[in-house]
């Protein structure tokens, strides 16, 4: 039986800095990009929050599609079970750092798109991102 997760959020940002004590920080958050050159380099912070007892293996995919759905860039799926800090009647978390490079050359006339987090193959989160030269 599947047990869905707590919450699962994404954020796109220019840069994530993991510290020495394993927490994140997302850099310079953001929902339009400027680029300058036909790369848009950006990258995906996901974060999944389990119901407690949630020890199943499961796989995490990040990809960006145009706003009408059609895929444009993904990263390979990411195969993973939750961590639990303190015990399994606690929610259990996990954390994904995605790196996008996308070509946008072949994407024709930039734009809107939207960044999309699939666990298990369901779409769980979803984040905006503006595309402009």
């Amino acid at each position: 039986m599947q047990i869905e997760p707590l919450a699962v959020n994404a954020v796109v940002c220019q840069e994530v800095l993991t510290e020495a004590t394993g927490l994140l920080s997302a850099i310079r958050i953001f929902d339009t990009l400027t680029i300058g050159s036909d790369f848009a380099h950006f990258y995906v912070l996901t974060t999944a929050v389990s119901n407690p007892g949630d020890r199943a293996e499961h796989v995490l995919k990040v990809t960006m599609n145009r706003w009408g759905g059609e895929e444009v860039a993904s990263a390979p799926e990411y195969r993973f079970t939750y961590g639990y800090n303190v015990d399994f009647s606690s929610p259990g978390g996990f954390r994904l750092t995605t790196e996008f490079n996308v070509d946008t050359r072949p994407l024709g006339p930039l734009g809107r798109f939207m960044v999309w987090v699939f666990l298990d193959g369901a779409p769980v989160a979803k984040a905006p991102v503006t595309l402009r030269r």
